[in-house]
């Protein structure tokens, strides 16, 4: 029993970082930019939503249909005015500084804004589907909000597959990251594919974050360490395969649940890193990282 509940726990959490492991990857598959901020948008979502409903009153959807709105607009106008001009200008940016900085200060920009909009204190939005845990028989149970974020993790990582692999859409998004001017060439907008998915990203973690945050509560600076479980489960599906990434931040999820039951829940995290971490020294090339010979 403990052991089931301690996998269902793991599946739940695994799905957390699955899905923002996948809008990692998905954006990176066509810009070759790390989002370093799509923890924030997730914490955006869940905030702002509490706020509405809390705080102003609003109904639940309407809630749900604002925020959703205002992150839309934001990733629009971040593109519009900051990558844009790293990205399309004739100087195009490139190397570490594009890869991290850009969306590491937004990050930070946000944690600004929600401090500044919505406290210090822990909020959630509210439960979308309500009630008590749902029984699953042999004393194993999980939570309602637990068996949202698993199905739209699971529908997020197909559909990423599915249109990755078998659309026109989804090669050009492929050759945008495999090479930028190559995709020019032959008549790719790199720039539409670039906004589309990185406004796309923005809502899917607005979209968790709203699913997720009845389990564990969010603060304006939350989003910095999810976007660390979404930045690891990705690298190990080479920061370009989103489907990968999804089974990585699953695998995650199972092992941290194992290890806080059966090791130690203080030291759950520690050891799941240095785990993740001699992994990565053993076999590099599961995090795509090509060995280059002597």
């Amino acid at each position: 029993m403990k052991l089931g509940n301690l996998i269902i726990s793991g599946i739940v959490t695994g799905s957390i970082y699955a899905a923002f492991a996948a809008c990692v990857a998905l954006w990176y598959r066509v810009s070759n930019i790390l989002n370093l901020a799509v923890g924030d948008f997730a914490m955006i979502g869940a905030l702002g939503v509490d706020n509405l409903v809390r705080v102003h009153h609003w109904k639940l959807a309407p809630a749900i249909a604002a925020t959703l709105g205002a992150v839309s607009l934001g990733a629009y106008l971040y593109d519009r005015i900051v990558l844009s001009l790293a990205q399309d200008g004739r100087t195009r940016q490139e190397g570490i500084v594009v890869t991290f900085f850009f969306t590491f200060a937004l990050s930070f920009f946000l944690e600004g804004i929600a401090e500044l909009l919505y406290g210090t204190d822990v909020h959630a939005a509210p439960a979308i589907w309500n009630g008590q845990s749902l029984s699953l028989g042999g004393g194993l149970h999980v939570d309602r909000a637990g068996v949202l974020v698993v199905a739209f993790a699971a529908l997020v990582g197909v559909a990423s597959v599915l249109v990755l692999r078998g659309t026109l859409q989804g090669k050009a998004v492929e050759a945008c990251g495999e090479n930028f001017f190559g995709a020019r060439i032959v008549g790719i907008d790199n720039r539409k594919y670039r906004r589309l998915l990185f406004i796309l990203s923005a809502l899917l973690a607005c979209v968790f974050g709203i699913l997720e945050s009845p389990i564990t509560g969010y603060t304006y600076d939350s989003g910095a360490a999810i976007s660390l479980t979404g930045f690891i489960a990705a690298a190990f599906a080479g920061f370009q395969k989103p489907g990968k990434a999804v089974v990585a931040g699953l695998s995650i999820g199972i092992i941290e649940a194992l290890l806080g039951g059966y090791v130690s829940a203080n030291y759950a995290d520690t050891i799941l890193y240095a785990l993740l971490a001699a992994a990565v020294l053993i076999r590099p090339g599961a995090m795509g990282l090509d060995i280059v010979p002597e």
